[in-house]
């Protein structure tokens, strides 16, 4: 009777440790598997949280300072937008504020966009950046038949193609189509060899969509919301005149008109969107923030590192300082492919500004360090170019912070 009392114990115990060893080892409650998966929730550092604070503060203050009707803002931070705001109205006089989802005119913004789309197709195989234009679109001819053999997608990229400044850039503002103005490309004499001298374009810059479409059989705004707005779940943005005139939430576009008047709207116009790449998309302070995401490397899957970083590579060296007069030390910026660059006191900026129709943006980042800003604002001012370098100063790995 003892053993078999005993032989009993031990099987209880056995049994026993088995299922407290098993439930260890599974950790088959629903209710812990959850909390050890879920993540920890994300606190905006204190000293972060002051320094935006008394950055929208004094934003503002500018504003009004500057007589801005309205502006959207966005500041991105080690992979999260920390930052996104609407200041102002969307209309001088009417009571619709500017929010994060109102649409503005980018601009030259837009020749961010065709670099990096074409960096996707880069990626793919379907092109490359050494190989010339002419083997992608036949069109594509300049003065000297022999320099348009050697013209490559990094030259008509990064604006280095010979052509000098604005070439055709007011046919463009006319409206006439790429197809009318590029073929007489071949009719301007040239200033330089390729490769050696930056000269600004809009007309030439677009040929990029016609060498995209001729790649792809798909047209170049259907590219840019298949590749780039979609994925990146831009809801905002488009490349057309009729989604930001139709929008219900876009900012009127104001000019100077006289010190009685000071700024006035006026109609939203169809310039450069006929050159979509050049100046023609539309975009909001919520789509730019997770445009800045992707800039600073945190969409491998749509565009790698590797390739964002040839696209930053400077091709050029100008030493106007029109676009570099607001950062203090620094007296000459270079052109990447559809980027601007500059060294802010070992602190790799690369940025970008538009102007179009009484709109102005502005796009600054640092891939490095992880920090991004895009100003928005419905007027012609200065004063986004006054505010950005503040921001990196302020975060730059060579200085002190604020707090």
């Amino acid at each position: 009777m003892i053993r078999i009392v005993s032989a009993i114990l031990l099987f209880v115990v056995i049994i026993g440790s088995y299922l407290v060893i098993n439930d260890n080892e599974n950790s088959s409650d629903p209710i812990i598997a959850e909390a050890e998966l879920e993540p920890e929730e994300w606190v905006m550092d204190e000293s972060l949280a002051e320094y935006l604070d008394l950055f929208a503060s004094n934003f503002e203050q500018g504003m009004i300072n500057m007589q801005i009707p309205g502006a959207a803002v966005t500041i991105v931070k080690d992979g999260r937008v920390v930052f996104e705001k609407g200041f102002g109205v969307k209309q001088k006089g009417k009571p619709g504020e500017v929010d994060e989802h109102t649409k503005f005119r980018l601009g030259s913004v837009s020749k961010g966009f065709a670099s990096v789309l074409t960096g996707v197709f880069v990626e793919e195989g379907i092109l490359r950046w050494d190989q010339p234009v002419s083997g992608y679109y036949d069109q594509f001819r300049l003065y000297d038949p022999e320099q348009t053999g050697r013209v490559q997608i990094r030259h008509l990229l990064s604006q280095t193609t010979g052509l000098p400044r604005h070439s055709y850039t007011n046919l463009i503002e006319d409206g006439l189509p790429l197809g009318r103005i590029i073929p007489r490309l071949a009719s301007v004499p040239l200033i330089a060899e390729e490769g050696f001298q930056h000269a600004y374009q809009n007309a030439a810059y677009s040929v990029i969509e016609n060498v995209l479409e001729a790649q792809t059989g798909t047209d170049f705004q259907t590219l840019l919301h298949e590749r780039i707005f979609e994925p990146l779940e831009m809801k905002n943005s488009s490349a057309s005149y009729d989604s930001i005139f139709n929008s219900e939430n876009s900012a009127s576009p104001h000019i100077y008109h006289s010190r009685a008047r000071e700024r006035v709207p006026v109609q939203i116009s169809r310039k450069y969107y006929n050159a979509v790449s050049s100046g023609g998309i539309n975009a909001s302070a919520s789509d730019m923030g997770k445009w800045l995401l992707l800039l600073t490397g945190h969409y491998p899957e749509i565009i790698s590192e590797e390739t964002l970083a040839d696209i930053y590579e400077p091709m050029a060296t100008i030493r106007n300082r029109r676009f570099s007069r607001h950062w203090q030390g620094v007296n000459q910026t270079h052109y990447a492919m559809g980027w601007r660059v500059l060294d802010n006191y070992g602190q790799k900026i690369v940025y970008h500004g538009g102007y179009v129709n009484g709109y102005r943006s502005e796009i600054a980042f640092s891939p490095e360090d992880g920090i991004g800003i895009s100003i928005l604002i419905n007027t012609h001012s200065n004063y986004p170019l006054t505010v950005i370098p503040g921001l990196f100063n302020n975060f730059s790995q060579e200085s002190e912070s604020l707090f």
